[in-house]
């Protein structure tokens, strides 16, 4: 068991020291512990002593507050204190070492390299891999939904370089990132678990990527050598002839890493991929959090649009939805095809029933396959790819055998792995140990040897009585037996009298009273294989296994390639259930600048609404027309959603899916921008306003003719004229110098005048909502949520606030300054009214104009005299101004 936990763990320091030495620690193991810990100065250290893996030092230290284990020690040193140590039981180590990796440390593994039963001295050890947040192997140490990657980033100039490592797919890709935006962008949608960085953008990548691990480190001397070494001559060469020298840095650190954190295995990397970030909308952090694509505004997944859409079947399927949402494509064609397959599936519900039953049954064919390659898969994990093997198998026949072949061509064209399925069960048992050391793998059959040990373990007893049989009838001794004792192990016994009887090749072992004991070679033989058949039956069987395991690691990218393609069928067979249930259609994708989407629905509000109550609305820009809509209209009417719906849709059909409409054009969106909601980051010494601005400024910046820009209520964060002032500007610059498509939801109504300014460029919409009126009050509103064209005056505030139960005192008084501000300088540009905010209800003190219009005897005044009071009132009033 573990140590006994005390008190509460608080964050650990992810960089512990090197430990010390201290006078007197001259033990061997300790002398182990301290080279391996001046190897990996950085890491905890998990060092093997026994059923436990033991820290000492700062490392247990450490150690003890992160995973709240009780701080032990081993012995005094010289100087009399004593050596920190805290451990783990080796058996449950991934539990722990997850929560490492989750709290962001590094970790060596020092094993044991030998049994310390057949070992004379000390145990020899060494560190087999360093595990750290972006390069985990163990299931429990990652999530089956999501990529688990590691980041290397060199910046250097205007551009930078990014490589991006999956070690669970053997996936490494690099791109150049060639502006500051497009760099945290980028980011922001791997979100990796660990950044290396080589320049000094530690910090901007620590605030975009908070939870990550990030370290600064250097550049290599020669990262093409570094490449040649790990991926080979024609990789090496390829790198050269396309690769700059930021990206040949990030690429070479990311198999640096890969290969420290497996010293001892060969990597199961094979190739390096480049790809251009324009090949995908681009989807900066904005626009990802307040849409909500994978996690909520809260940071959960349940509720975001991933947990909606995702009807995967496999683990493989999921992340690759996870990668597909926040990447969707750029290229008409490509969409095309994703939709057709899509299509064939969501039109045959038999065949996608039936492949849908079957995908349940493969398991993480990708991560299973790396784990062979790497040579720490168990025996489980063999057992979980024969099964893949078999139900991808079955999932290929009835993709053939259905009407959705031809739409599913990476599926149907695949290599079925069909020798390595053959392989594994011919050699592997069906109820398979957790490790390998237990036995109990190898089937029968496969080996000769085993097979004898196994006979002989089983039935030792029939093989000593044969062999006893055989004695006696060569010897001619009738009473020859063969026995046992704990001391002198099996003998053959002779009674004195047939002495003379004893064969040649017997060999006297002892003299007793009534005769003698021999042995033979074929007993001694027999003897040996008895007494440790068990044993090594389960050394032969352990050897057998992991000759099994590295053939089927040579044959991990062709499992991994079959495993992709079972990813893809269940990514579209997913968004078919997906548009089957929910009433999705197919969208038009095409190089149109037109957005134009009968009855949207919001899929989340949807999902989350009482069936047949969420009202769906029509919307159309178009780049080269009616390029941007300004709504207004009350709060909580639903402008918000209908902008997020409207962007969801854009990125569904653009990731490959159906959306939510009775019909759907998407003319090529390049990129989506987002301003919705007020938030701010006061930890970075960020304002609302000055977040608002930031990322105003990276629209305008950013955003090209075939974008997609979503803004709710800029400027709300500084006074009134400033931010109408400035949400004017921001609405001219897209429409007039950027001319993108635009959705601009404000409560400054003075913007709809850009309509009459810009006639066929800017059009009016409003989102309903009908006034009742409650205790001879207007303050009751039924919001409509029909989107229709025209501007509106009102944004019904007061309204909502009294739903949303503020006092009627406040209520009554917001009614009189309201009307204060309405007469003033809402009414024909008057001076605004001054209102007192703090002074309670007064009577207003008339003016002289009042108190002499309360005098005027109007029956007897002339018209002579009329024009003439008139005339002096005037005089008073600019005498005031």
């Amino acid at each position: 068991m573990a140590r006994a936990p005390r008190g509460t763990a608080g964050q650990a320091d992810t960089s512990p020291r090197p430990a010390k030495k201290e006078k007197g620690e001259r033990s061997p193991a300790m002398l182990q512990f301290f080279r391996a810990k001046e190897q990996y100065p950085d890491a905890l250290l998990f060092f093997r002593m026994g059923d436990f893996y033991e820290l000492f030092h700062d490392d247990a230290i450490v150690a003890a507050k992160a995973l709240d284990l009780a701080l032990t020690s081993r012995q005094k040193s010289a100087d009399g204190e004593d050596i920190p140590m805290a451990g783990v039981p080796h058996h449950a180590a991934t539990g722990y070492l997850a929560r490492l990796l989750e709290k962001g440390f590094k970790v060596a593994i020092c094993e044991q390299m030998a049994d310390p039963k057949t070992v004379k001295g000390i145990v020899p050890r060494e560190v087999v891999r360093v595990v750290t947040p972006g390069l985990a192997l163990d299931p429990d140490a990652l999530d089956a939904q999501r990529d688990n990657l590691l980041v290397v980033l060199v910046t250097g100039g205007a551009e930078s370089a990014l490589a991006s490592l999956e070690l669970t797919r053997a996936d490494l890709r690099v791109c150049t990132v060639r502006t500051p935006a497009e760099l945290l962008g980028e980011l922001v949608r791997l979100d990796p678990r660990e950044v290396l960085v080589v320049g000094d953008a530690q910090e901007i990548v620590q605030r975009t990527l908070p939870r990550a691990r990030v370290v600064t480190i250097s550049p290599l001397v020669d990262p093409l050598a570094r490449i040649r070494e790990l991926l080979g001559d024609p990789e090496a060469e390829r790198a050269e002839r396309l690769l700059d020298e930021r990206a040949r840095q990030a690429v070479a650190l990311a198999l640096a890493a890969a290969k420290e954190s497996q010293p001892r295995a060969s990597l199961g990397v094979r190739t390096l991929s480049t790809y251009d970030p324009a090949a995908f909308l681009a989807l900066d952090d904005a626009a990802i959090r307040n849409l909500e694509l994978v996690t909520t505004l809260a940071g959960d997944r349940p509720g975001s649009l991933l947990a909606l859409v995702d009807e995967t079947r496999t683990s493989m399927g999921a992340r690759l939805l996870r990668r597909r949402l926040l990447a969707p494509l750029a290229e008409v064609a490509s969409i095309r095809r994703r939709h057709d397959a899509v299509e064939a599936l969501a039109l045959d519900p038999p065949a996608r029933r039936e492949l849908r039953r079957v995908l349940g049954d493969v398991p993480d064919l990708e991560r299973l396959a790396t784990r062979a390659e790497l040579g720490v898969a168990s025996p489980r994990d063999l057992g979980a790819i024969r099964a893949g093997l078999d139900a991808a198998e079955l999932l290929r026949a009835h993709v053939f055998a259905s009407s959705v072949a031809g739409d599913l061509v990476s599926m149907a064209a695949i290599d079925g792995c069909a020798d390595v399925r053959d392989e594994l069960s011919r050699c592997l048992v069906l109820e398979l140990p957790l490790v390998a050391t237990l036995g109990g793998i190898v089937r029968p059959g496969v080996d000769a040897s085993l097979d004898e040990l196994r006979t002989l373990e089983a039935s030792s007893k029939d093989v000593l009585l044969a062999l006893e049989a055989s004695e006696r009838d060569a010897s001619g001794i009738g009473s020859l037996k063969i026995r046992y004792t704990r001391v002198f192990g099996y003998y053959i016994e002779i009674t004195r009298t047939n002495l003379g009887l004893v064969p040649k090749h017997f060999r006297r072992k002892q003299t007793v009273a009534n005769g003698e004991r021999f042995t033979t070679d074929a007993l001694e033989d027999l003897q040996e294989k008895i007494l440790h058949a068990e044993e090594r039956a389960r050394t032969i069987e352990q050897g057998l296994f992991e000759e099994l395991r590295t053939r089927v690691g040579k044959q991990a990218g062709r499992i991994r390639a079959l495993a992709n393609a079972v990813a893809d069928v269940d990514v579209h067979a997913a968004l078919a259930e997906l548009a089957q249930a929910r009433g999705y259609v197919r969208p038009l994708v095409d190089d149109s600048l037109i957005l134009e989407i009968e009855d949207g629905r919001h899929p989340i509000v949807e999902s989350l609404s009482p069936a047949g109550t969420f009202v769906p609305n029509d919307v159309r820009v178009d780049a080269e027309g009616e390029r941007m809509l300004v709504i207004t209209g009350p709060n909580m009417a639903g402008k918000s959603t209908l902008m997020r719906q409207t962007a969801l849709a854009a990125i569904l059909a653009q990731a490959g899916s159906f959306v939510p409409a009775k019909s759907a054009r998407i003319g090529l969106v390049d990129r989506i921008y987002t301003r919705v909601g007020a938030s701010d980051n006061l930890g970075g010494g960020q304002s609302t306003f000055m977040v608002e601005m930031r990322e105003t400024a990276a629209i305008c910046a950013g955003a090209t003719r075939r974008s997609l820009v979503i803004l709710d209520e800029i400027g709300r964060g500084t006074s009134t004229y400033d931010g109408l002032s400035i949400a004017w500007a921001v609405a001219e610059h897209l429409e007039g110098v950027i001319g993108c498509r635009a959705l601009f939801a404000t409560h400054y109504h003075e913007l709809c005048e850009l309509e009459r300014q810009r006639p066929g460029r800017v059009a009016n919409f409003n989102v309903t909502a009908r006034e009742r009126s409650v205790d001879g009050q207007g303050d009751d509103v039924v919001f409509l949520h029909r989107l229709v064209r025209g501007g509106s005056n009102r944004s019904y505030g007061i309204a909502v606030a009294r739903l949303a139960g503020l006092p009627e005192p406040v209520l009554a008084r917001a009614r009189r300054v309201l009307g204060d501000l309405e007469r003033g300088a809402g009414r024909g540009g008057a001076e605004p009214v001054q209102t007192e905010l703090f002074a309670g209800p007064r009577a207003v003190e008339p003016s002289p104009i009042e108190e002499e219009l309360r005098g005027v005897e109007v029956d007897r005044l002339t018209p002579i005299d009329a024009l003439n009071l008139v005339a002096r009132w005037r005089e008073m009033v600019r005498a005031r101004r």
